[in-house]
């Protein structure tokens, strides 16, 4: 059985994060079953340490870094662990070659697979903008239990602190006025995401055409993300909805079936 970690929520269904959605979306897919294991976010760096996984990165004073999405996939019959891995791309790959029978979340062929690890491991440069950042983290603060509110706040304040120079969320703020302009910005964040997966187009709506691969659960799990985060009836979502003819609708209703399941 597989055993997911993810940090919960009080958003319905406790499951939020983009990061965490795009192993959801590929266990999903590849209808393994699994279950998750509710940690909060003090917690992912002892419980991590204490299945053996290590640090995704290094900060720059060379301390480590752990973080979720991470799993453990022990055999049923004789409870022997086969792997304890965090990153979503990493866990990817591991899915596919275990589990070789279903369906696959890389391409066969090597220049497309490049293709896709690029695409997911570039993801968030591509549509990072630092207002955008702001809005939907603290539209996840407020969500999140006591247990984690502090390390989040402290820590998103600090991929921040280049743009706003404050320690906590809370700290930051845009008047009504500044983040109706950033709106316009965010926009233009989405127009370049199209540029990266339109060239695909007349094959199909998925990042290599007719297929799904796991660069489609990358786009998918930020959008649910956005969804969930900004909610389905906010103006943010009825924006984004409406944008680029579209495509992000479609994209998440092309992969709804992959969203029922959470645990």
């Amino acid at each position: 059985m597989i055993t997911l970690f993810d940090v919960p929520s009080t958003f319905p269904g406790k499951a939020w994060s983009l990061n965490m959605w795009r192993i959801r979306f590929a266990l999903n897919y590849k209808g393994l079953p699994y279950k998750t294991q509710w940690i909060e976010y003090p917690e992912i760096a002892p419980v991590l340490k204490s299945h053996n996984i290590g640090p995704t990165k290094y900060h720059e004073d060379g301390s480590p870094y752990y973080s979720v999405p991470a799993i453990l996939d022990i055999d049923d019959k004789t409870n022997e662990l086969k792997i304890a891995i965090a990153d979503s791309y990493d866990i990817a790959k591991y899915l596919d070659e275990a589990y070789p029978n279903t369906p696959r979340l890389l391409p066969d062929d090597e220049a497309q697979v490049k293709a896709v690890k690029e695409f997911s491991n570039g993801f968030i440069g591509i549509i990072f903008l630092p207002s955008f950042y702001l809005i939907l983290c603290k539209g996840v603060l407020v969500k999140l239990n006591p247990a984690s509110h502090e390390h989040f706040s402290k820590a998103r304040a600090k991929d921040l602190y280049p743009f706003y120079q404050k320690d906590r969320l809370e700290d930051i703020s845009l008047s009504a006025e500044e983040e109706a302009e950033e709106w316009k910005k965010i926009k233009g964040c989405f127009d370049a995401l199209e540029e990266r997966i339109k060239g695909t187009d007349e094959k199909g709506q998925w990042f290599l055409g007719d297929k799904i691969t796991f660069a489609d659960f990358v786009t998918g799990a930020f959008l649910l993300w956005v969804k969930i985060t900004l909610g389905e009836d906010s103006e943010g979502w009825k924006h984004i909805s409406g944008w680029n003819d579209g495509r992000w609708i479609k994209l998440l209703d092309g992969l709804k079936e992959y969203t029922q399941r959470i645990d």
